[in-house]
């Protein structure tokens, strides 16, 4: 008879979500195995939605992600 074997493994994930605060309302936008893909995908949505938005750059009223690598 063969042997079975359960284990448990640790699974980090990065969760990319939208928060808007005057809704108070966040949704999750994508969940990637990379913290870098994640950024890389929170930092696109962001930007497409202040371009879309007109506003200029700086504007207070779009928070882009910190990019965590950079903070280590």
């Amino acid at each position: 008879m063969p042997k079975i074997e359960y284990r448990v493994r640790p699974v980090t994930r990065y969760i990319v979500t939208r928060y808007r605060n005057d809704t108070g309302v966040s949704s999750i936008k994508g969940e990637y195995d990379s913290q870098q893909m994640a950024h890389e995908v929170a930092y696109a949505l962001c930007k497409a939605e202040h371009d879309a938005a007109g506003t200029h750059p700086g504007d207070m009223d779009f928070v882009y992600p910190l990019d965590r690598a950079s903070l280590d």
